[in-house]
């Protein structure tokens, strides 16, 4: 599909999709991590490594494909954290 190797798309422990979804839930009410989150992965994708920060360890192979789940992650989060915040009006 597309050339893309699923594994290396969504490789990863779950750890840091559930960062990735916590960061654009909060994001909702701090804007400055929309733009932070935004700017770490794009130098990720630019250099192309992935940093685990868990793992203590930099892999290789970062791509398109696969920010792009990351960011989907991200605005996910985002999308439940303006829900609670417009339904709470807080």
């Amino acid at each position: 599909m597309l050339g893309v190797d699923a594994h290396k798309v969504y490789d990863k422990p779950l750890i840091y999709l559930l960062i990735h979804i916590g960061l654009g839930i909060v994001s909702a009410w701090i804007s400055w991590i929309v733009g932070a989150f935004l700017m770490y992965q794009g130098f990720q994708l630019l250099i192309g490594r992935r940093f685990f920060f868990f793992e203590g360890d930099v892999k290789t192979g970062n791509s398109v494909a696969h920010t792009a789940v990351k960011l989907g992650e991200f605005f996910i989060g985002y999308a439940i954290g303006s829900g609670i915040r417009i339904r709470y009006d807080c």
